[in-house]
């Protein structure tokens, strides 16, 4: 690619690829040398945090999550957030920071959404701030929040000017005066309910205490609060606590937000979300299973358990009352630069512009290029029939290609015989999660090996219930269905040759 066409404060213009890609070099690095230094200086400890972790350590958007292939078939993902890892990490430091790559998993990249990006993220505690338990103040600690992520973000800026002011204005013809006048005064703030008040006035809109801002509604805030050459950013602080990630404490003075703010960029919109975190343990574990995000990961499998180990830290005191927050790199580098569309100042994006990565004429090769697993389900009623098929079932289980599933009686069983399969619940009990009605649904299994129990001929009337629905739902969606044990021999034996 010889050049790129860019649109920098509403300019549009051609620069060479080679010449755009040094500069946002130098550019990035200033920008990650300004954070790293004002760390330091504040006295944090940089943290190496897990890339690859479970759902409840990977997520912001359960939808974009990018699943990670593993010869154990557990259930991992590339991680989106740093935040739970570095609230882990609370226990044997005060303060500590770090800087991820964060996935999302998106159908394509556009001006505002990237498939990979930067994120710089903090988390700290109250004794930062010359609090403890007994006088811990949340109105005093959301002040401070602010005040961390502003310095941060403001240091990366002012690196950035110290180092490559000349590129910005040379190539770019950006108006550095508004960056500077972004450093002498504080960011804007304003609360959620304020800023729907403008929307809708301004706007002419009729958004309603509880709905989400969009792109252009925070655009039209930062515009309304800024002044004639003004690029000043802007907090939209005190979200309704519906919309907002389960462990964001409730307000005590206004019960209906919790302590969370977004910071708003001219050009780039959101790049930072924060909040300060609970540290009551019931009033966490009671917003954590009325949410909407653990309604959703209860229906995809997931369970109360997956969250033990982060609630355990609450429960038992193990870190002190904190908060933290998280930046997106490329939504600060867009703002410095002026930038229109985010990909181009995403080096992650330049990189692919190139290899062609994310071509989508590449579409359907992840299976040539990959072992293609079967999930197969096996629910076997009899205890003969158990017997009879287990040395089969031995045979396929050594194949990493094929993940085994199996209903209650049928797991505990396999599970003695050293056959490893993932435990899953009849369609009867409610309640009960993985639950065959789910998955069954979700066109999980490629095979189903139904046995029922029959006597002198006759299905028993209690496996009738459950089998006939499981039987009912394969033939519905079209799934290989064996309910004979001879036939499932042979199939067996077929799949281990």
């Amino acid at each position: 690619m010889e050049k790129i066409t860019l649109n920098c404060q509403g300019r549009k213009f051609s620069l060479s690829f080679n010449q755009h890609f040094s500069n946002l070099l130098f550019v990035n690095q200033s920008l990650n040398v300004g954070a790293f230094n004002h760390y330091q200086k504040s006295g944090l400890t940089y943290v190496d945090v897990p890339a690859i972790v479970g759902i409840t350590g990977a997520c912001e958007n359960v939808d974009t999550l990018f699943k990670i292939g593993n010869r154990l078939d557990l259930p991992l993902f590339f991680t989106q957030t740093g935040q739970l890892a570095l609230e882990q990490a609370l226990k044997s430091n005060h303060g500590v920071y770090t800087v991820i790559h964060s996935g999302r998993d998106e159908e394509e990249e556009d001006e505002r959404h990237l498939r990979q990006f930067r994120l710089t993220e903090e988390e700290f505690d109250c004794t930062f701030e010359g609090m403890n338990r007994e006088n811990y103040d949340e109105e005093k600690m959301f002040s401070a929040l602010l005040s961390h992520i502003q310095l941060t973000v403001k240091s990366m800026i002012k690196e950035v000017l110290k180092k490559n002011e000349k590129i910005l204005v040379k190539f770019y013809h950006r108006d550095v005066d508004r960056l500077y006048k972004s450093l002498e005064i504080d960011f804007y703030q304003i609360s959620y309910e304020e800023a729907i008040k403008i929307i809708n006035k301004i706007g002419k809109k009729n958004l309603e205490f509880g709905d989400d801002l969009k792109a252009e509604d925070e655009a039209l805030i930062v515009k309304y609060l800024n002044k004639i050459n003004e690029e000043i950013p802007v907090f939209i602080t005190r979200y309704p606590k519906e919309i907002k990630f389960f462990n964001m404490k409730v307000s005590s003075i206004n019960p209906r937000v919790v302590l969370s703010a977004d910071l708003i960029f001219p050009y780039a919109g959101e790049g930072t979300g924060s909040a300060v975190r609970e540290h009551d343990f019931e009033r966490l574990n009671e917003r954590l299973i009325s949410s909407t995000m653990f309604k959703l990961h209860l229906e995809r499998g997931g369970k109360y358990e997956d969250f033990s180990w982060y609630l355990n830290i609450i429960k038992n005191n193990l870190t002190f009352p904190h908060a933290g927050y998280g930046i997106g790199n490329e939504r600060v580098l867009q703002y410095i630069f002026g930038a229109k569309d985010i990909r181009h100042v995403s080096l992650f994006s330049l990189f692919n512009e190139q290899t062609g990565d994310w071509d989508v004429s590449r579409y359907g090769k992840q299976a040539i290029l990959t072992a293609h697993k079967k999930h197969i389900l096996l629910t076997i009623g009899k205890e003969s029939d158990k017997k009879l098929l287990g040395p089969y079932i031995k045979k396929i289980a050594v194949n990493p290609n094929y993940v085994l599933y199996a209903t209650e009686k049928t797991h505990l069983f396999l599970k003695k015989q050293g056959v490893k399969t993932a435990l899953v619940y009849k369609i009867s009990q409610i309640g009960k999660s993985p639950n065959l009605a789910d998955l069954l649904n979700r066109r999980l299994f490629d095979l189903i090996i139904n046995i029922p129990r029959r006597e002198n001929g006759l299905v028993n009337k209690k496996e009738f219930t459950d089998g006939k629905l499981i039987r009912k739902r394969a033939v519905a969606n079209g799934v290989y269905l064996v309910t004979d044990v001879e036939v499932a021999i042979d199939v067996l034996t077929n799949l281990a040759s």
